[in-house]
């Protein structure tokens, strides 16, 4: 028995701190991966597939956006979708369900209700559906005592777990035990949006399409393949996502030519599906930062989003630098005093880094006038 064990779909994830495209293509990207989990699950011949809660990113969402997932599903007619509510599309969205429920097509089932779904001869789904975005109670504890005979367990369940003996994890935690407690093959989790491997019957699938520059694992979906009862499942991690959320650290030295140590730590590839968050440190000259901050620009170009933070390099400033702004006047004894005011000595490190921004900004200007 093969099956595709996915979560976290977020559809209509707002993206609210990118601009427009930006936020017009990883909304896309998420329903498109919906499509792409369809397509795996046809061609690798899984039975069903499971959606372990939040494929909505609110209680409420667009109307045309809940159209369109159904049409999504309803696209692959081999495939069974079994579909749990999460914490951001609980039960508490009525509307919502009953609206899946008048419209979802015949290849799809609603978990919505702490009951025993079977899938064939072989198996049985247990799901633990949120009814609000906090219960306040482990909603998996039904599993344990609910009769399958000889079918196949498999839990469903969203929210997080706690290590064993914890007691800091509140009531509203899953045990990561679970799956032995309950007896379980398997225990397909959602809630946290990387992949994780919690035991040797329970995972979490993690976030089909990447949303942040957390470091998670390669965004995607789980195949689980179980040959029968009591047997321990296989699990193929599938990476589906589009794009690449890279987070890179990079430290400058003078003498060093940045914008070639700036190339060498982006992507060379992929660029049109990556999104950077460049964070420099170290020291440079007035002059070596001012290069860097040009190439920084020219890379927004590249990636399809590219945000660069300078602010922790510190400025090397020598009298050269000073001279290449101005030799003598009032533009001299300007670059002079916001020159002492780089040193941390006296000032906070915030006030230190406005200086240097301000220095490598009047070496900028001074540069353009000279051009």
């Amino acid at each position: 028995m093969r099956f595709v064990h996915a979560a976290d779909f977020h559809l209509g994830k707002p993206f609210g701190n990118y601009d427009e495209d930006t936020r017009a293509a990883l909304k896309a990207a998420r329903l498109n991966v919906l499509r792409a989990t369809g397509e795996l699950a046809e061609s690798r011949c899984a039975d069903f597939v499971v959606i372990a809660g939040d494929t909505f990113d609110a209680e409420a969402p667009p109307s045309r956006l809940v159209k369109r997932a159904l049409d999504v599903m309803a696209s692959f007619p081999g495939v069974t979708w079994v579909w749990m509510p999460g914490n951001h599309d609980s039960l508490a969205g009525v509307d919502l369900w009953e609206r899946l429920e008048r419209d979802k097509p015949a290849n799809v089932i609603l978990a919505t209700s702490a009951d025993v779904i079977e899938i064939g001869q072989d198996v049985a789904i247990l799901p633990a559906p949120p009814s609000v975005k906090a219960p306040g109670y482990d909603l998996t504890e039904w599993m344990g005592t609910a009769d399958t005979g000889s079918r196949i367990r498999i839990g469903l369940a969203h929210g997080g777990v706690t290590d064993f003996g914890s007691e800091d994890g509140g009531l509203a935690t899953i045990p990561p035990d679970r799956a032995e407690k309950s007896d379980l093959d398997y225990l397909a989790l959602g809630d946290w949006h990387g992949q994780m491997r919690i035991g040797a019957r329970a995972w979490y699938a993690g976030a089909p399409e990447a949303e942040g520059f957390k470091g998670h694992n390669a965004a995607g979906v789980l195949l689980v393949e179980i040959d029968a009862r009591g047997n321990a499942p296989r699990v193929e991690q599938v990476a589906l996502g589009q794009y690449q959320w890279l987070r890179i650290e990079t430290e400058f030295f003078p003498g060093n030519d940045p914008v070639n140590i700036l190339e060498e730590a982006l992507p060379v590839t992929g660029r049109d599906y990556a999104l950077v968050r460049f964070v420099g440190t170290g020291r440079l000259g007035l002059s070596e930062l001012a290069s860097l901050r040009e190439a920084c620009d020219k890379a927004e170009d590249e990636f399809h989003f590219f945000e660069a933070n300078l602010m922790k390099v510190g400025v090397e400033q020598t009298v050269d630098d000073l001279n290449l702004i101005a030799q003598a006047g009032a533009l001299r004894v300007a670059a002079e005093s916001i020159f002492a005011a780089t040193s941390i000595e006296g000032r906070t490190e915030e006030d230190a880094q406005t200086a240097q921004m301000a220095l490598s900004h009047l070496f900028h200007l001074a540069q353009e006038v000279t051009q």
